[in-house]
Formats: C-alpha cells, structure tokens, sequence
C-alpha cells in the first residue's frame, strides 16, 4: 500500500499537522536515528496550529531538539491536552519529499508556572500561577511509503502470551495502542515500520484480534518457548484490538473463504503477505 493510498484512507488532513524540516532530518526518522520531533513554531505554522487546540495556546520554542514548549492554563498539574485527540500523525515535509509519521507516545512535563498576561507580555514566574510552560515529546514512527504487512499468529494454548494478558494490554492502552514483541519467521525483508495483522488460532475465537506497526527491525534474543535456540523478534505497537472474550470481525472463516490460497489457521508467525493478499483482506475489513 503506497502512501498516497493510506492517506486518502485515513484523510491525513483530519489526523495530521504537517511540518516543514530538512530533508536529512526525514532520512533520520526513517532510519530511526531521530525518534523525537522537534516543533519548530513560527508565524507560519502558528495559525495552524492554533486552529487545531481546544483553548487559548501560545506556543515558544527552544534549542532542545526533541521538545516544543507551550504556554497554557496550569490545569492543575495535568498536561490539558492541547491537540485535538484525532492527531495521530504528524507528516513532515522538505522540498525533495514526505514522511508520515505515526505519533506513538507522548510526554509531557510543567516546567515554569506564571499568570498568564497576554501573547507578547513578559512571563513572570509565579508558583501559583495559572498558566505554566510545558515540555511535550512527540515520539514517533515512519509510516513506509510501501509498507510490507506481516501476518503474526497466536495460539493462546501453547504462547507465552496468554489471555489474561491480553486483557491486560487491551485495558492499559496509551493513545489507542499498547507495546510488545514478538517472534518473526520471515524476519529478512522485514524492517522498522512495516506494518502486521494478528491472527489468533486455535480456538472459537480465531481471527483478526489486532494490528499494528513494527517500531523495531528485527532482532535476535531467547526463545520464548524455552528452547536453547535463538529466535528473531520485532517491538511493535498493537492497534484496533477486538474486545477481550468478544470473536473477531473478520474471522478465520471468513479469511479461509474469501483466500484460500492462505492457510490461516496454521502456519509461522510472521509471514509476509502477498500484495494481492492484501488487497482482498483490505476489501474484507472494509465490508465488515
């Protein structure tokens, strides 16, 4: 799936800013060196962003180069949430191209707490103050402009990942989404960005269960079975989970009978599927 497409899918505009940087600065983000964005605000962008906010936000930038500040009501020691909740990625943009990135934590610390005077007015450090100078990271993964999408299996019977945990994680989310590794088969081709189904197996409640990105590339470490061998993992951010004890939407049922050039059922986990694989369980997952 190029990006044209996932864009025209999510509509970029409804869960995106876009910012202007520096052409090396989005080979960074893709090779993973920078992982934090910097915000750079000016006269340009400060519209926009204004016109994203729920409230009265005046924004300052320092040297720090993974940190915006923002200077809002105090809200009790509780980071008021500025950005509307459907920003989900922020797209950079430089004169030889674009990069999507998918915002995966933030972080958010009070710094200088003030009364707020008016935009230009000087600050006055006040330790009641209602308005405070806040630090927030944005950390973030690429979005490939053609993704590979990798099918992962789990068998709560055998897997060192049992329910109960799963109902743990889906209860925990941040952002919509919680972490984990996992094992992956067809480990070669696979890089940091990449993007997987998960397809639980095994019992009445096989199916999609979650899907989501890799934010790793793959590594070596234990087997989680505890076998002396190595295996290959990937850290990855879980998406879209099904309710915990619910079947899933898409069903291995109906995967089997819609692709049956596809055993879902058995198989390793991680498996690259085949663009035109892909294009029907996008068909599917549209229809349900």
């Amino acid at each position: 799936m190029n990006t044209e497409e996932k864009n025209e899918e999510i509509d970029i505009n409804e869960v995106a800013i876009t910012l202007e940087v520096d052409s090396e600065v989005i080979a960074k983000v893709r090779s993973g060196e920078i992982t934090h964005i910097l915000w750079d605000i000016n006269e340009d962008n400060q519209n926009l962003i204004l016109e994203t906010i729920d409230g009265n936000l005046v924004l300052v930038t320092d040297e720090t180069p993974t940190a915006f500040h923002g200077c809002y009501l105090y809200n009790n020691g509780e980071f008021p949430y500025a950005i509307k909740n459907s920003l989900s990625f922020l797209a950079l943009s430089s004169g030889d191209g674009d990069c999507v990135t998918r915002i995966i934590d933030v972080e958010t610390t009070p710094g200088t707490r003030f009364n707020y005077q008016g935009a230009g007015k000087p600050i006055v450090e006040d330790a009641d103050g209602d308005s405070c100078i806040w630090e927030v990271k944005f950390e973030v993964v690429p979005m490939p402009a053609e993704a590979k999408i990798y099918l992962m299996r789990w068998n709560p019977s055998i897997s060192s990942f049992k329910e109960k945990d799963f109902e743990e994680c889906v209860e925990n989310m941040v952002h919509g989404m919680f972490r984990m590794n996992w094992s992956i088969y067809e480990w070669e081709e696979a890089r940091r960005g990449d993007m997987f189904l998960m397809m639980r197996v095994g019992d009445d409640k096989a199916g999609i269960v979650f899907s989501g990105q890799f934010i790793s590339d793959p590594y070596p470490s234990d087997d989680w079975a505890g076998s002396t061998k190595r295996r290959m993992y990937v850290d990855m951010v879980c998406t879209n989970p099904v309710e915990p004890g619910e079947k899933p939407r898409l069903s291995v049922e109906k995967l089997q009978n819609a692709i049956p050039e596809v055993d879902w059922s058995k198989g390793h986990s991680g498996a690259l599927l085949s663009e035109e694989v892909v294009t029907k369980v996008e068909e599917l997952l549209e229809e349900e």
